[in-house]
């Protein structure tokens, strides 16, 4: 896909429009549209936005905001644009800008000029201030042959007992196609750059997290467990050396933690009264080198006290369709120091069925953690693949789902 960018700039009820009447060969002549361009290399939408509506108009945007993404498709080109809205700038309005001429239309005359076919299906819902669009525009040869509309409300789950905004992601609510449709997170999936940052920025701003920066690594089904600061931060395809971990846990505020998954266990814990919060990856190889421990152990060095953490467990395979073999458990009894069983059905082909969220649950409870302070929200993913990702369904083609938890 090639990445764009279009500007809507919003100035006492008028809009700064282009009229596309200088260049002979202009694919959009004669048109009036808003003002934008191509990414360049390595830029995010905001940066080239920025950019752009800088070398076009010689504005200098200080106030913006995603309206949603466009996807346009046709005989020559496949086109991800990147719709925002603007209400505040510095600078004055060029004259001599090379695409055309700009001029400030009133919103209410907006909709009646020379656009696109395709245009108004956007600009509507703008206009009216609309945002987390997510729409799809097929072209043939300049004429409009097909509009689907697929914006969704972003569905997370939330917890009752935990206080500080968080969030378990589902599917549902992103801008990413095929195997990603459509809240895809993972950065290493092969999905595109722009659409995994569209698709946090939404999740976050549904968790109620403004902070774009957060805390993520390499998760390796180990039990490692680290210590986050703001040194930590980084956004979405941020540089820089990705930790090694699997857990996290931090007393510093606006540092929010994230964790992926797609069939494995995700664990938020709080302790609201200390001001310690954490997240756990809880693959049954993490679980089984007692990864909770761990989780525990380092909340309470920041001061954590057991008996005050509150732990919600998310959405994950479960019994109905987690087969494991004999050596988990048996690496199973050994972490919970008994006979398991409870936690799994043997089958008739050898292989157990395993309740991994159950075992997850267990330990924190050997762990010190009072029940009434573990909650368990969200489905099983192979389930329900319509609403998660699941690994074991999809045998590895899809996206990931992600957690998040921030001190605020």
């Amino acid at each position: 896909m090639l990445d764009t960018t279009l500007c809507y700039i919003e100035k006492e009820s008028k809009y700064l429009m282009l009229h596309r009447v200088k260049k002979d060969k202009d694919i959009n002549k004669g048109k009036w549209i808003g003002v934008g361009g191509k990414f360049e290399e390595g830029e995010t939408a905001d940066e080239c936005l920025i950019r752009e509506v800088y070398e076009e108009t010689g504005l200098t945007l200080t106030k913006f905001h995603m309206v949603g993404l466009i996807k346009f498709y046709s005989e020559t080109d496949d086109i991800d644009m990147y719709l925002y809205k603007a209400t505040d700038f510095t600078g004055e309005v060029k004259t001599d800008c090379s695409e055309g001429i700009l001029e400030w239309v009133d919103k209410d005359k907006v909709l009646s000029l020379p656009t696109w076919e395709g245009d108004h299906y956007f600009l509507e819902p703008l206009l009216e201030g609309k945002t987390n669009l997510n729409m799809t525009l097929r072209y043939d040869h300049d004429v409009l042959i097909e509009f689907r509309d697929d914006t969704k409300p972003v569905k997370i789950h939330k917890s009752g007992i935990i206080e500080s905004p968080h969030a378990f992601s589902t599917r549902i609510g992103g801008v990413s196609d095929s195997i990603y449709d459509s809240l895809n997170l993972g950065m290493n999936r092969g999905d595109s750059k722009a659409r995994v940052i569209e698709n946090f920025r939404r999740f976050f701003e549904t968790a109620g997290i403004k902070n774009l920066a957060f805390v993520c690594g390499e998760q390796v089904h180990g039990n490692n467990v680290h210590v986050a600061t703001k040194m930590d931060l980084r956004k979405a395809y941020g540089p820089g050396d990705l930790i090694v971990a699997d857990g996290y846990v931090t007393n510093e505020k606006e540092v929010p933690l994230v964790i992926f998954t797609a069939d494995c266990v995700p664990v938020l814990l709080e302790d609201k009264e200390n001001n310690v919060i954490g997240a756990v990856h809880c693959g049954w190889k993490s679980t089984v080198k007692d990864i909770e421990r761990n989780a525990i152990e380092k909340m309470k060095a920041l001061g954590a006290d057991v008996s005050k953490i509150h732990i919600a467990i998310g959405p994950a395979i479960d019994k109905c369709c987690f087969e494991v073999g004999k050596e988990v458990t048996e690496a199973v009894d050994k972490l919970l120091n008994s006979d398991a069983s409870f936690f799994y059905d043997e089958c008739e082909n050898g292989k157990y069925m395993l309740d991994l969220r159950g075992v997850v649950r267990e330990r924190f409870l050997q762990l010190g953690v009072l029940s009434e302070n573990i909650e368990t929200v969200g489905e099983c993913t192979m389930c329900h693949p319509d609403k998660y990702f699941s690994h074991r369904y999809t045998k590895g083609e899809r996206g990931s789902l992600a957690c998040v938890i921030e001190l605020s």
